[in-house]
């Protein structure tokens, strides 16, 4: 006798704040075969309004209801949802929503097996920018133009693209564990249309304007910290974190391995902490002979300020750069007292990162190879480099182009 897979609910008890059903697989018999395929062929009437119904029983003896325009409709769905149970493709959808599934796929699937901060910025982007607006609609009712228009919401109050690609990036993997779960039947994130990135305006300085910074930034409390900056291209979470075992004076090296940032969401919450740096990949920059000459000036003023603080000095991580009681350099603190002298220059515009870009372009500018950059700068790949600093890479093609022009115009 041929018989059908019917599945069997179970529930597990030990989730939070729901109780998840699986299904299991066991016999169906031919009589509950013949009695499902009848009263999905029969069970279909019009209703009050003039659309019509048609009701069916899943494999587990559960009513559902399919509506549609016509009679015809309704009857070819019931007779596409005989064939996925006949076939032992049925789902019985859940009924969790989406903020409760979001919280639950980031407990059991991601925690502890990406980096905190990876962590802390989807816990952000779900509570921020997924639970106001989808979080109470079913993971089943869930829909791609329900989430396109939560990004078109998000841009227009302003979320970069690069943001919302991240929000995405989350919320595409969320459905695509559910639909591995059997708990929907597709990913509706997958059609999304997501904005494209722009580029984010750089403000290199120039090395006569560099020259003119060291000499405005000469008796700030932060000079030494700002001007090893310049020498190196450190990112400012790398750069407030540094620490003397970072440093090897006889090789003339400086180990990146962490970063210093604060912690967004969690239990350590608003915490300053060291993390893995932001691609995980650690690197050893060969330092200068003015990088190292301003780590031993540091060394100097910091053993100054030790004696001054006695009892009060707090430098329990061995940091390099530091305040006047050893704790460490605030960000914001850093950043007004860059802001004060770019503005004395007469170019406001310029952020704390352009640093970076400045050690960047003067570096390719100086014919430094883009492998060589790419690694001290800690890039993923030297494609992204070009891509960065294309602009740069398009002077030194000039230059070379002059060069050769001066060299064939002689014969």
């Amino acid at each position: 006798m041929t018989r059908m897979v019917r599945l069997d609910r179970i529930k597990v008890p030990n989730l939070d704040n729901f109780s998840l059903t699986i299904f299991i697989v066991s016999s169906l018999t031919s009589t509950e075969k013949e009695r499902t395929m009848t009263e999905m062929k029969n069970n279909i009437r019009q209703r009050p309004n003039g659309t019509w119904e048609g009701r069916y029983y899943d494999v587990d003896g559960k009513q559902h209801s399919l509506y549609g325009r016509t009679k015809a409709i309704v009857k070819d769905k019931l007779a596409s949802k005989r064939a996925e149970i006949v076939s032992g493709n049925s789902i019985t959808e859940t009924d969790l929503t989406i903020e409760q599934w979001g919280w639950e796929w980031m407990q059991t699937f991601k925690a502890g097996k990406i980096k905190h901060s990876t962590m802390d910025n989807y816990e952000s982007d779900f509570r921020l920018h997924v639970v106001p607006y989808i979080g109470h609609v079913k993971l089943k009712d869930l829909t791609t133009l329900m989430i396109q228009r939560v990004y078109i919401l998000l841009e227009e109050k302003g979320l970069s693209p690069k943001s919302i690609r991240n929000v995405h990036g989350m919320l595409h993997g969320m459905l695509d564990k559910a639909m591995k779960m059997d708990l929907i039947r597709k990913n509706v994130s997958k059609n999304c249309e997501l904005p494209p990135i722009r580029k984010t305006e750089m403000h290199p300085l120039t090395k006569e304007e560099m020259g003119t910074f060291m000499t405005l930034a000469k008796d700030d409390e932060y000079y030494l910290m700002m001007r090893f900056d310049f020498f190196t291209g450190l990112r400012e979470s790398e750069l407030i974190g540094l620490t003397w075992d970072c440093v090897d004076f006889e090789k003339h090296t400086l180990r990146i391995y962490r970063q210093f940032v604060r912690i967004a969401s969690g239990p350590d919450k608003g915490k300053m902490m060291y993390t893995p740096l932001k691609n995980g990949k650690e690197r050893t920059i060969t330092l200068t002979v003015t990088a190292l000459n301003v780590l031993r000036e540091a060394k100097r003023k910091q053993n100054e300020m030790h004696l001054r603080a006695g009892s009060s000095w707090h430098n329990e991580c061995n940091m390099i750069f530091t305040r006047s009681n050893g704790m460490f350099v605030r960000f914001k603190t850093l950043y007004v007292h860059f802001k004060a002298i770019v503005k004395q220059m007469g170019r406001p515009e310029v952020r704390f990162h352009d640093v970076r870009h400045t050690y960047a372009t003067l570096s390719l500018q100086s014919h430094v190879d883009p492998k060589t950059l790419s690694e001290a700068l800690g890039h993923a790949t030297v494609a992204f480099t070009l891509d960065v600093y294309g602009h740069s890479n398009a002077d030194m093609r000039q230059q070379a182009a002059d060069q050769l022009e001066r060299l064939i115009c002689q014969y």
